[in-house]
């Protein structure tokens, strides 16, 4: 016990000393740094330099107005003030005034709404930007906004990357906490005992604290998905740990050592057999390109060994102070209460598969590509802010660098030409909503009066001077022979996935006599983010069905049985992810670990209970032995789904869209695996038992 203690105290001393609980969400959240599907996005930003923007829409009764334009010019100045903002355009920096903007081919798309009810303002961030300058954003922009006259809204890139950023501290602190202390209560409720409420809740505490300590030593810090791992490692231990005890409560009268001993030698194979699994389902993660992929990858692997060493090295000890009392939930031996619980099965069992079968045609319409605005709240400032930009010339950036097919300059008359033509063909793309490029640019230097006196070279080079502030060289390259496109891509209104909308701009591309070279901006890279997600739900789960189908042939030693428990298993993920597509539940990267967490709920289930089966003398003792297991493993399987159902609950109603799906996808997938395990498994089990006998 000394021993113990000493060790829940070292590790809690060394995780309060070195870990940090900040979770990091960069700009590129969806990709890291040296991800292969950024190597384009920093090709583009080698070839034309940029720096990350904020952007405010400013809506007012009268746009036109002088009033507006004196407060929108002040409100300019003071974010110009702001350290870490290097540079803002908005219509009262830019243009002349509001009206001279809206009749500009380059300042109307840019900055003003469709419906004139709104300006837009564009605030350029520096790179070694302070972390507290949003706070300070916020704070100049409440002075100035009264919701009605003067209506600011914020939106931007790291705008949005800092509200993930403090939903998911939120959620660590309120909604983890919260379903800790659930569990702690739900454990206390149904085991009866303090001494095994405190030791499950140290024990799962303990492996939080030493998963994030080694993840720490590893250099990986807490990111947009791994934020949710604690709760994650909290669950694995606690589902061993009621298995654990509830063989412990039923083995036999005596108390002490010898009770304890003996449970943990009687579960520690199957929980090892489990614990393999699940490793082996966050091991298909590893090699995923999705930075935040690949972070949960690495801290489920850990966090699986550390559950596996927590439950069997400090819970035990435990378990020697606790008093055990005898389980009040029992299989009746009674034959008539047999043929019903058998018929109960029967019924349930087939409802389960038919669920199954209905939602099958959900999975072909997954949808794994939502909308950024789905990762906020519906009414939200920043929801509501970023969905009048979508509709005011489109939220998500595009890039695209092209060159004409032929090669050659394009700062000539001719090259002017063939970039306007491509302009006003990408444009009438119905996903763009605003496009950025030279030719817009260099049609608003053309505007001007003497402009006829000089040719488009000498316009091009006048542009690119530092006077000017390089204009130039942010869309055309050195040699003048690439130029780059910014589009505005609408979200609101899209239906098809981005890849097949990024394919079919490269198409008008190519039809306008240009071929694309680079293609980059969020858009493209939640696109290929799509990609990843349905490749590591399709590979990772029939990866993983297949390592479980070989798992529980060495487990039960019958091909029958181990058949049984991979077809109980598969239930799992298509119901869960058929019935997300049937209701229009997105599945986004952050709920989408969702379906391995249930799946190794299932797996935990059914492997101890293809166990209890062997130990029962199945199948030579057939109904028998069947009758006995679910008697041995009842109280543990319902116990496990029923408190990590009620423990994820709490994550239903975060005001993270993200983690309130994930959340709710595991409770669904929970009590589903419960259900499934009791049911469709002893099901299977008996059919298999009855084809034996005919045979």
């Amino acid at each position: 016990m000394t021993v113990c203690i000493i060790s829940m105290i070292l590790i809690t001393f060394l995780f309060m000393r070195f870990v940090d609980l900040r979770p990091e969400v960069s700009p590129d959240f969806f990709f890291g740094s040296n991800d292969p599907e950024l190597a384009q996005a920093a090709a583009i930003h080698d070839l034309f330099p940029s720096d990350e923007f904020l952007m405010f829409s400013v809506g007012a009764r009268d746009i036109f107005s002088p009033r507006y334009y004196d407060r929108l010019l002040s409100f300019s100045e003071d974010l110009a003030k702001i350290a870490g903002i290097s540079r803002v355009v908005s219509v009262a920096t830019g243009p002349e005034n509001v009206k001279a903007a809206s009749k500009s081919p380059f300042w109307r798309p840019l900055l003003i709404s469709d419906d004139n009810s709104a300006t837009l303002i564009i605030a350029f961030i520096d790179s070694n930007a302070s972390p507290d300058l949003i706070l300070e954003v916020e704070a100049t922009s409440a002075l100035f906004s009264d919701g009605e006259v003067f209506d600011i809204r914020i939106s931007g890139m790291p705008y949005i990357v800092e509200q993930i950023r403090r939903s998911l501290v939120y959620d660590l602190k309120i909604f983890s906490t919260a379903s800790l202390v659930i569990f702690a209560i739900i454990l206390l409720m149904v085991f009866r005992s303090p001494v095994i409420a405190l030791g499950a809740c140290a024990s799962g505490i303990t492996a939080i604290f030493l998963t994030l300590l080694i993840l720490q030593g590893l250099g990986q810090s807490i990111g947009i998905l791994t934020a949710n791992l604690a709760i994650i490692v909290f669950v694995l231990v606690q589902s061993q740990v009621i298995y654990l005890t509830a063989n412990w409560r039923q083995l036999c009268e005596s108390e002490g050592v010898g009770a304890v001993r003996r449970a943990v030698f009687q579960t520690f194979r199957a929980s090892f057999w489990c614990m393999v699994t699940t490793l082996l389902g966050f091991a298909t993660l590893v090699s995923v390109a999705a930075e935040p992929l690949r972070q949960l990858g690495t801290g489920g692997v850990v966090g699986a060994i550390v559950a596996l060493l927590s439950c069997y090295l400090l819970y035990p000890v435990f378990l020697l102070f606790a008093v055990r009392r005898q389980p009040e939930v029992k299989v009746s031996r009674d034959a008539g209460n047999k043929k019903l619980a058998r018929g109960f099965q029967y019924g349930i069992g087939f409802c389960l598969i038919l669920i199954a079968l209905a939602t099958v045609p959900g999975l072909f319409r997954l949808n794994t590509d939502p909308s950024l605005l789905s990762y906020f709240e519906e009414g939200s400032d920043l929801h509501e802010g970023l969905a009048f930009v979508d509709r005011n010339g489109g939220s998500s950036p595009l890039k695209l660098v092209v060159r004409l097919k032929e090669g050659g300059r394009l700062d000539t008359e001719s090259g002017y030409e063939a970039m306007w033509r491509l302009h006003n063909d990408l444009l009438a793309e119905k996903n763009v909503g605003t496009v950025i490029s030279l030719p817009a640019l260099l049609a608003e230097a053309n505007s001007h009066p003497l402009a006829f006196l000089l040719p488009w070279r000498e316009i091009v080079s006048l542009l690119s001077l530092g006077i000017n502030d390089n204009v130039v060289n942010s869309f055309l390259n050195e040699d003048r022979d690439q130029v780059l496109y910014v589009l505005r891509m609408k979200e609101t209104s899209r239906v098809e996935p981005r890849n097949e909308v990024t394919e079919r701009l490269q198409g008008i591309v190519t039809a306008a006599g240009f071929e694309t070279t680079l293609v980059g901006g969020v858009y493209m890279l939640q696109g290929r983010l799509s990609d990843l997600v349905t490749r590591s739900l399709l590979t990772g789960i029939s990866m993983l069905l297949l390592l479980f189908g070989m798992i529980a042939w060495m487990v039960s030693r019958n091909w029958r049985i181990a058949a049984a428990m991979t077809v109980t298993a598969a239930l799992i993920p298509v119901t869960l992810l058929g019935s997300a597509s049937l209701f229009g539940i997105p599945v986004d990267i952050v709920s989408a670990p969702a379906v391995s967490v249930c799946f190794g709920i299932a797996v935990d289930a059914l492997i101890h209970l293809a166990l209890a089966l062997r130990r029962n003398g199945y199948p030579a003792k057939g109904e028998a032995a069947i009758d006995n297991a679910l008697r041995d493993q009842y109280l543990g399987i319902v116990t496990s789904s029923g408190i990590i159902a009620t423990g994820f609950m709490i994550f239903s109603i975060s005001a993270f869209p993200p983690t309130a799906r994930f959340g709710g996808e595991i409770v669904l997938g929970a009590l589903f695996a419960g259900v499934a395990a009791l049911t469709l498994f002893p099901m299977l089990a008996r059919l298999f038992v009855t084809s034996l006998r005919s045979a």
